[in-house]
């Protein structure tokens, strides 16, 4: 390891070797000292061999310096222009990536544009994002730094707005006819529709979007839609070539989205507004990016983080980031996917300590179902959710959890809030449901009669409980106790995490457009967050 003790191995000429001491104290207590001792020999060049060809040629600018040269880019909110500038005149940053030795930085102005490009056009290819892979083994590293335990684990999702401008449908109709008929006009102009050569002549777009008068919107959509229709025969009679477009196939799927369409658009009456899909194209130059509103209107993507913690500090462990129409629900089943171990607990054994060394995942009520639950401790993982979405209980009746008690591992109703024992009781396997019959004699003398969930019938009252409604019910009631809502408090520290996102990483303005695009750029955003918990950290520890 790249050491104090270690300066005797570098080269004689070494910039740092040859500093005076109190210069070096000075460096080893700085941010760089703990970048390069931690972070910089962890990072795993390996990983990204595949992007490489193996045949001779120019050797690479070494992948550990670019991934770590990106990171520090994150850090400090570098442009990549500034980056090659700290890396060539800061001593910081040389000492951080290892290049104190070298007589030039291995970094060009492109190194960093070309490795990026390298790294979508795998994920594009494959499905593998390599940036998540590798973020998320430097997470485990700083998380052993810390000494966190991965005992618990918290778990939000944020909305990140894309950078593409928020189009009215007549904006976006114009926008996507526009950029097919330039297409068409470059190679095709010969079946470019007569009516739609107007795109094609200055001040065209501001008379058509910006001079509309209210009450001529619909007439101008269903004129532009036209417009659509004729432009989309001319790019089928124009072959296979034309058809192939990024442009021909964004008419296609906005054809598709904003009319009443059949398979042949024939039909192009436009839908009604509240007939769009959230799913439907917001914007040409981002495809990716899908509407929601949660809170406020955001067209673009949502993240979902998973932060390890104790008493002292937090990392990042997982992420994850899709279109902003991705449930927390499917995040929280993902999650348990990747964190859980296989056959830690059985959910179905009664007498095993379901408690037992699980790992506490406190959530919001989004994330939370009963069968994610049951799926979570069959993992080794405790769903702890800070409340629970969907119909409450009735505040006249009581909860199926307090009128009537049931044995788990007899899987049997045993008695009713009264002490009444049934006459008759079963479990039907196949609905998971628990079914009993008491007398009526009984219910009718029932001081909780009117509170009951009991059901009046000629001879015999009965009662059916999905294990489903017994099991909520029964979080419901321990989460009306002190002792879960000081639990549950523990969740808390991560709900400011997307504003630093946003104020510090400025997640709503990046400068690429697109999922994968986006979701690289953002997995670096999560590495230089846990980087800093590490130098906050390791700085307190050394306090």
């Amino acid at each position: 390891m790249f050491s104090k003790n270690s300066f005797q191995q570098m080269s004689f000429y070494d910039s740092v070797h040859n500093m005076p001491q109190y210069l070096k104290d000075i460096l080893f207590k700085s941010w760089a000292h703990s970048f390069q001792e931690v972070v910089f020999p962890e990072i795993n060049e390996e990983r990204f061999e595949i992007l490489y060809s193996k045949k001779p040629s120019r050797p690479n600018s070494p992948v550990n310096v670019i991934i770590g040269a990106l990171l520090l880019k994150e850090i400090f909110d570098h442009t990549d222009e500034e980056l090659l500038g700290q890396i060539y005149f800061n001593q910081r940053y040389q000492y951080a990536l290892r290049l104190t030795s070298e007589e030039k930085p291995p970094v060009s102005i492109n190194t960093f544009t070309n490795f990026r490009k390298r790294v979508y056009s795998y994920y594009r290819q494959t499905g593998i994002d390599l940036i998540q892979q590798e973020m998320e083994s430097l997470a485990d590293v700083i998380a052993d730094s810390l000494e966190i335990e991965n005992e618990k684990v918290r778990i939000d999702s944020f909305m990140v707005s894309s950078s593409c401008r928020n189009l009215s449908r007549i904006e976006l109709v114009y926008t996507v006819n526009y950029q097919f008929v330039k297409i068409l006009a470059e190679s095709y102009n010969h079946l470019l529709p007569e009516e739609c050569k107007v795109y094609l002549e200055e001040g065209h777009k501001n008379e058509t979007i910006y001079q509309t008068k209210n009450s001529e919107t619909e007439t101008k959509l269903e004129h532009l839609l036209k417009q659509s229709k004729a432009l989309y025969d001319a790019g089928l009679e124009s072959g296979k070539e034309v058809t192939e477009t990024e442009e021909f196939k964004l008419l296609k799927r906005m054809l598709g989205e904003q009319t009443k369409d059949d398979d042949d658009f024939d039909n192009i009456e436009p839908k009604e507004n509240k007939d769009i899909s959230p799913e439907s194209l917001q914007n040409p130059s981002d495809p990716d990016a899908t509407y929601r509103f949660k809170y406020d209107d955001n067209q673009g993507y949502v993240a979902n983080i998973m932060e390890t913690f104790d008493d002292n500090n937090s990392v990042i462990k997982g992420y994850d980031y899709q279109q902003n129409i991705h449930s927390d629900q499917k995040f929280c089943e993902k999650t348990i996917d990747k964190v859980g171990n296989d056959n830690s607990v059985d959910p179905d054994n009664k007498e095993q300590d379901q408690d037992f060394n699980l790992i506490q995942a406190f959530i919001d009520g989004t994330y939370y179902s009963f069968a994610l639950a049951k799926k979570a401790i069959s993992k080794g993982i405790m769903l702890i959710p800070g409340e629970l979405t969907g119909r409450k209980p009735s505040s006249d009746k009581m909860s199926y959890y307090n009128s009537f008690k049931i044995d788990e591992t007899k899987e049997a109703i045993t008695e009713c809030a009264n002490g009444n024992k049934p006459i008759y009781t079963e479990k039907n396997d196949d609905t998971n449901t628990y079914y009993a019959l008491f007398e009526k004699e009984e219910c009718n003398n029932c001081p909780y009669q009117e509170e009951c969930r009991i059901v009046q019938n000629k001879d015999v009252n009965s009662v059916s409980i999905t294990e489903k409604r017994y099991q909520t019910d029964k979080l419901r009631e321990k989460m009306g106790t002190d002792e879960y809502a000081e639990l549950t408090n523990q969740r808390a520290a991560i709900e400011g995490i997307p504003s630093v996102f946003r104020r510090k990483y400025n997640v709503d303005y990046m400068p690429v457009r697109g999922l994968v695009r986006s979701k690289i750029w953002f997995g670096f955003k999560v590495g230089a967050y846990n980087i800093k918990k590490l130098f906050k950290g390791l700085k307190a520890a050394a306090i």
